[in-house]
């Protein structure tokens, strides 16, 4: 063990004030390795070759020397700890610390010996590490060191403890603001440091308030990643397995559901760069809200350059730019958060006038692409799938005005019904969907609609049925899908009574499987579409520890069983043609699920786990798709 050199310590006196952000890493398998060719500068010299994205688990690593990994203590690989759900390998640094604040543990990575690249520019780039600080390690905190050319940079982490951190560094904004906690060069040059990076220490960090003595420390590291990408031109790769790839050639699309905060980025959520990229590598399909429409707007006008707009433009621009095909939400949350303000318009006039304007809007944007749009979404109320404390969960019919208390009722108010019974402003909505955007799929979605012999089932095939049989142009209904899935491979169902209480009704997955099936071949019988719109399969995970061999054994059979639940359901869509869509709702368990009133300790409904490594339930589905 050598003592750090000085610069080093003095350069992390500096980190404590200017810590970066830090939210879970994200890793993804399969990386495209293709890189585009150099292009020539005004001097006619090559530039470097840069990497987009990059994802490394140490699992396949031999020799950490040779790959450009060193340390200034011991380090090795290591299978005894890791990042689970990850391969299952880490790095392990050990050795003695000194006693003295502000001295490193680091992991020095040489990007010419890991990559074969001279240098690699970082301005553009989310670069992650997971770590682990066992108890009783001296270490305080994991901070970066970019250098080249005796130039160092460093950027501080966020002193967040012990256990397994997924931390990332957002470089274009370090770059940008000049962020650094230190650098020994001028800003000019911390800049070029980071834009022609030639190595990166990974240090852990000992405090003034360690011991002064010198104690021995440890460090874990695992899922080394980068990524730096055009989100609206994302480099998609057919040469590696993708189900984008192997679903090319189905009669549905298949993709996942994308919350647009982690595609653009909102206050307060940073966007995530690898949550794009698995968007557009996986499938075909992009999800996109409604515009807002506003009190006292004019009717007439249909203008996209309103400040409240400006997300969901760049949200259609995403789609565009990656040859995404759109699912639209048309009227937005109006289904379960209704402003006051429209629920004061005269119906049914006024309320029309508004539903028909939003309807316009929306698909006028989206004119051309043959989109898929939702007009409504849960339009129906009834006793299965409905929510807890509502007024006496009504019988099964539309949403409706006539349900105005209590309050939080929203999942049966609506303000486009009269009654249970009045279909008029949803047939006219339908109508003037169909007049803008002809080459528009018009789907009717719900939720609780796809097993055949329930209630609320039953009533959206006869609904949407009816409305075919009258000429409205409605090409098909949409199952959302957000299952349960127990511990023994049951599915789990909520049935409510006419009172607060409620009671599980519960189904083998088989069987569900079959009735599904059912359902819709019954609409195909019609001349009906099926979408797929919201697919989850939430595991029990709250009574299982995950630090014990027990737990995780009994957490691969829980993912065996959700696996199951998911290749199932494509193996329905493979078999039927009149099935358009499969779109899965949760992508990764890097965004824990928000835990659901009426299943409390389900979730992990993702495909891919928190580092973006693909799950059972990805593997079912891609080996179907190859192998169907």
């Amino acid at each position: 063990m050598s003592t750090v050199k000085t610069i080093l310590s003095i350069m992390v006196i500096f980190i404590l004030a200017s810590c970066g952000t830090s939210t879970p890493a994200a890793t993804q398998t399969p990386i495209p390795t293709n890189t585009p060719p150099p292009t020539a500068t005004a001097t006619a010299t090559l530039a470097p070759v840069d990497i987009p994205m990059y994802k490394n688990a140490f699992d396949s690593i031999t020799d950490l020397a040779a790959s450009g990994i060193t340390s200034n203590v011991d380090v090795s690989l290591t299978t005894e700890y890791f990042n689970y759900p990850s391969p299952g390998s880490a790095l392990k640094v050990q050795g003695t610390m000194p006693g003295e604040p502000y001295t490193t543990l680091n992991v020095d990575i040489s990007f010419n010996k890991l990559t074969g690249e001279t240098s690699l520019d970082l301005s553009n780039k989310t670069f992650g590490i997971s770590y682990f600080i066992p108890q009783g390690s001296p270490i305080d905190d994991v901070v970066i060191a970019l250098s080249k050319g005796g130039i160092v940079v460093v950027i501080g982490g966020n002193m967040l403890g012990t256990g397994w951190v997924d931390q990332q560094w957002d470089l274009p904004k370090v770059y940008a603001d000049a962020s650094w906690g230190y650098s020994n060069g001028s800003v000019d040059q911390a800049r070029d440091v980071i834009r022609h990076c030639e190595s990166i220490s990974i240090q852990g960090v000992r405090h003034a308030s360690g011991t002064p003595a010198p104690a021995q420390a440890s460090l874990y590291l695992d899922d080394l990643n980068w990524i730096g990408i055009d989100i609206n031109h994302i480099p998609v790769d057919n040469t590696v397995d993708s189900l984008r790839k192997y679903a090319a050639n189905q009669h549905f699309k298949i993709g996942l559901f994308d919350y647009y905060c982690r595609i653009i980025g909102c206050p307060g959520q940073p966007a995530d760069p690898w949550y794009a990229y698995t968007i557009a590598q996986e499938g075909t399909i992009h999800g996109a809200s409604f515009f807002p429409v506003l009190p006292d707007q004019d009717y007439n006008i249909f203008d996209y350059s309103a400040p409240e707009d400006a997300a969901y433009v760049q949200m259609y621009n995403f789609a565009n730019g990656n040859s995404m095909t759109t699912v639209g939400y048309a009227l937005g949350q109006w289904y379960t958060t209704v402003p006051q303000w429209i629920r004061d318009l005269a119906f049914p006039d006024e309320t029309r006038a508004l539903l028909l304007h939003s309807i316009e809007k929306d698909l006028r944007y989206t004119q051309g692409q043959h989109p898929i749009w939702i007009l409504f979404n849960e339009a129906v109320q009834g006793y299965n799938g409905a929510i807890p404390h509502a007024s006496n969960n009504p019988e099964v019919g539309l949403n409706n005005r006539q349900n105005t208390s209590p309050p939080a009722s929203d999942c049966c108010y609506s303000p486009w019904s009269a009654d249970i019974n009045d279909s008029s402003l949803i047939k006219a909505a339908f109508i003037k969907a169909h007049e803008v955007d002809p080459g528009a799929t018009l789907i009717f979605n719900g939720q609780s609609n796809e097993v055949e012999g329930w209630p609320v089932a039953d009533y959206y095939y006869q609904f949407t049925s009816d409305l075919n049989a009258q000429g409205v142009p409605i090409d098909g209904v949409g199952f959302e899908m957000h299952n349960f899935i127990t511990p023994d491979g049951r599915m789990k169902f909520w049935i409510l009574s006419p009172s607060p209480d409620f009671e599980y009704v519960y189904m083998t997955l088989d069987e569900y499987l079959q009735k599904v099936d059912l359902n819709v071949k019954r609409y195909a019988s019609q001349g009906l579409k099926v979408a797929f719109t919201e697919v989850d399969g939430f595991i029990k995970i709250d009574d299982i520890d995950l630090t014990t061999a027990a737990g995780r054994a009994e957490y691969d059979s829980r993912l065996q069983w959700q696996a199951k639940y998911y290749a199932g359901l494509l193996k329905i869509a493979m078999e039927n043609d009149n099935i358009i869509l499969y779109r899965m709702f949760e992508i990764t368990e890097k965004y824990p699920d928000a835990e659901f009133i009426l299943t409390p300790g389900y979730g992990n409904s993702g495909i891919f786990d928190k580092n973006y490594h693909p799950k059972p339930s990805y593997d079912a589905m891609l080996e179907l798709l190859k192998n169907p």
